[in-house]
């Protein structure tokens, strides 16, 4: 008699970035969440029946994409950020905090669910939010879409010279654990060391020992960051943090780590750190990242899009400039071409084999959680295959998603996002249209009269 379960699913291919490989004519097993088998579709289909059996014939079949550093309520200043702007020093303190405090909690409830709803129609399942300045609105568009969402507030006491009640900010983030830590997923965060009083620091590792949360935190992203650990403690700014007794929080995520010296890349290997490179924000800002030509294949790399400010939150595209970066820069330094081959590239795109959040994601195969991307190859941009994993890494992006399952919950059906009315935020993001523009021009008439001189 063959068992019962909740859902099949067939494809042409399936990569399962686990022990069988890459399966074609495939089929995955799914019940109550959790994958229970993945086979050639003669084997599931002569072992298991189903409640629903969907047919993707002409598809690949990957795990669920992972952003680990996303930025949700920042998307609005999609296109608004120039070269000009991008020079300011730096962007983040003097444009991007002030643009999101001045969102308001309708604003950012918006960009919450815009910021999801691109990343659904992209294929990504999981996401780590960096620092969210209104993060129960977040919190709240995790619940509504079921998106596995990390929510985070943005931590830091130090803004512009100006300090913040630290005591304050320490309670709102409990206060954010305490209200919705057992209907998502949350985690505390540190916006950047040079943004936080001692007290603040010492406060936050209080708070993940205290409530086991992980951390997500900005660091080595620039230059003036590590000059400002150096001058503080003699320490560079991931030796410092581990002085302070981070590394021992686990999963525990560094947000562009770009400038790892060679004995902190050693610490990230032997403490099984995640480090979240944004392959198209960290070459504009800061730089070519060591991962991309160093060997990683034992390192917890993953990608991220730095949130929809920088990109369209496609984390296939953003592998392919990871992907171009490491190679240029490894060419012009040894002349090796061999750098971050794709099946790496594609784990770091799908959470490092769930590695870098510590859950039983990112492959395919027995007892993970059904959490599937499903690439269409109806395109003459496709084909031929000739090897599934080159052409998903090299090939492939976000306008190739047709659906997404998280938890085995249909979520995106046939390039549709089924779980929020997408014709509804659209028509709302339109009305409030100007309301945002003005917010970005004032903000950017400030600055440029201040900083800039003609």
């Amino acid at each position: 008699m063959k068992e019962h379960v909740d859902l099949i699913i067939k494809g042409k291919y399936i990569i399962t970035l686990g022990g069988k490989g890459v399966i074609t004519d495939g089929a995955i097993a799914v019940k109550d969440k959790t994958i229970v088998d993945v086979d050639k579709k003669d084997n599931i289909l002569g072992k298991y029946s189903a409640d629903e059996v969907i047919e993707r014939p002409r598809h690949i079949i990957v795990p669920g994409f992972v952003d680990c550093h996303t930025h949700t309520q920042q998307l609005f200043l999609r296109s608004a950020i120039t070269d000009v702007l991008l020079q300011l020093p730096p962007v983040w303190t003097k444009l991007l905090i002030p643009f999101e405090k001045k969102l308001g909690e309708d604003l950012a409830r918006l960009s919450s669910i815009v910021s999801i709803i691109n990343m659904l129609k992209n294929g990504i399942t999981y996401f780590v939010e960096a620092c969210a300045p209104y993060p129960e609105v977040l919190a709240e568009a995790v619940k509504e879409t079921g998106i596995k969402g990390v929510v985070t507030y943005a931590i830091y006491d130090i803004l512009e010279g100006e300090v913040l009640d630290t005591k304050s900010v320490l309670k709102r983030a409990e206060e954010l654990y305490r209200r919705y830590g057992r209907d998502v997923r949350v985690w505390m965060s540190l916006r950047q060391v040079m943004m936080a009083t001692d007290e603040l620091i010492n406060g936050v590792l209080e708070l993940c020992k205290k409530y086991r949360t992980g951390l997500t935190i900005h660091l080595a992203e620039y230059q003036g960051e590590i000059d400002f650990t150096l001058a503080k403690s003699g320490l560079r700014a991931l030796k410092y943090i581990e002085s302070e007794g981070f590394t021992s929080i686990k999963p525990l995520v560094i947000a562009h780590g770009v400038f790892l010296s060679p004995e902190e890349i050693e610490l990230v290997r032997r403490n099984n750190i995640g480090v979240c490179w944004c392959p198209t924000v960290d070459s504009w800002i800061m730089g070519p990242h060591w991962a991309g030509y160093t060997r990683i294949d034992n390192i917890l790399l993953s990608i991220g899009s730095d949130g929809g400010v920088w990109s369209t939150l496609d984390l296939l595209h953003e592998v392919k400039i990871a992907r171009a970066v490491g190679k240029s820069v490894s060419n012009a330094l040894t002349y090796t071409k061999v750098t971050l081959d794709s099946t790496l590239a594609l784990k770091a795109i799908t959470g490092v084999q769930g590695g870098i959040v510590q859950e039983k994601i990112g492959v395919i195969e027995k007892g993970y959680s059904a959490d599937l991307t499903v690439l269409s190859l109806e395109s003459f941009k496709y084909l031929p295959v000739n090897d599934p994993i080159e052409l998903t890494v090299n090939f492939l992006e976000g306008d190739s998603v047709s659906d997404v399952f998280i938890d085995g919950k249909h979520v995106v059906k046939e390039g549709k996002v089924v779980v929020v009315d997408e014709k509804k935020v659209y028509e709302e993001l339109l009305n409030k249209h100007d309301k945002i523009v003005k917010i970005i021009n004032e903000l950017k008439t400030q600055l440029l009269s201040k900083y800039v001189k003609t």
